[in-house]
């Protein structure tokens, strides 16, 4: 059922203060760490994975890229959302992020407008190139994202990008496996679908996201390219 807003957890030490929705895998919370009075994100896998014969393998996954993705924070990219805190509550499985604000490259770019408005090239490359050397830092500490698609990019208002959600909803989809990544399979490269997870599998998304950032297109997906020869418009032509 997930939790409602004034649910307390650990003890009190963090309150739901906003639901801030589902993804294809995960709902995400905003709550308050009372001891700091700072707003955080918690997110946690679906409840409907709890159904899942196989949920204690996923929930063994997320534990240890919780971990990890923990002892990243403790550098402090300035490109990646720090993650204050991992526990379990009645049986959910939990990751406590900063709350950044902002909005989205997809929203600033599409948002609710009949028309998309793209970005100028020097601004989306000043985007872009921030995140790049955040997957430039997790690359080298042994990690690839695989998710770093334009909904997972936050743009504050200081023009400041930061990298989001990750170790969360790309283990549950390699974790079930009975899930393609159908929410953003247009910014994954064809061999993500066999569960690639090497580091040319962010670069592919990171071009994807820069083509979406310069046209307001969604690129074509990389299994139509590939089996259908569908064409990608250059961008120029757009």
């Amino acid at each position: 059922m997930g939790w409602q807003v004034g649910d307390k957890l650990q003890g009190g030490q963090y309150e739901i203060t906003d639901v801030l929705g589902d993804g294809s895998f995960g709902t995400v919370y905003k709550a308050k760490y009372v001891q700091l009075e700072i707003d955080v994100v918690i997110k946690t896998p679906l409840e409907k994975f709890k159904n899942y014969p196989d949920y204690h393998k996923l929930v063994t996954v997320l534990k240890n890229e919780g971990e990890k993705l923990k002892k990243l924070s403790t550098f402090k990219h300035p490109h990646i959302v720090q993650v204050w805190d991992v526990f379990e509550e009645i049986d959910t499985y939990c990751i406590v992020m900063d709350f950044i604000a902002g909005k989205t490259l997809f929203s600033l770019v599409k948002g609710l407008n009949p028309s998309p408005t793209p970005l100028p090239e020097e601004k989306a490359l000043a985007f872009l190139k921030q995140i790049g050397d955040a997957l430039s830092f997790m690359h080298d500490k042994g990690l690839v994202h695989r998710d770093a698609h334009p909904s997972n990019i936050m743009i504050q208002d200081d023009g400041k990008a930061v990298l989001i959600d990750f170790g969360l909803t790309v283990e549950i989809a390699i974790a079930t496996n009975t899930y393609e990544h159908h929410g953003h399979k247009n910014f994954a490269p064809y061999e993500q679908r066999k569960g690639s997870a090497k580091p040319t599998v962010d670069i592919y998304a990171l071009a994807a996201s820069l083509y979406f950032a310069v046209t307001g297109e969604i690129p074509t997906e990389a299994v139509d390219r590939k089996l259908k020869n569908t064409r990608l418009v250059p961008p120029k032509e757009i």
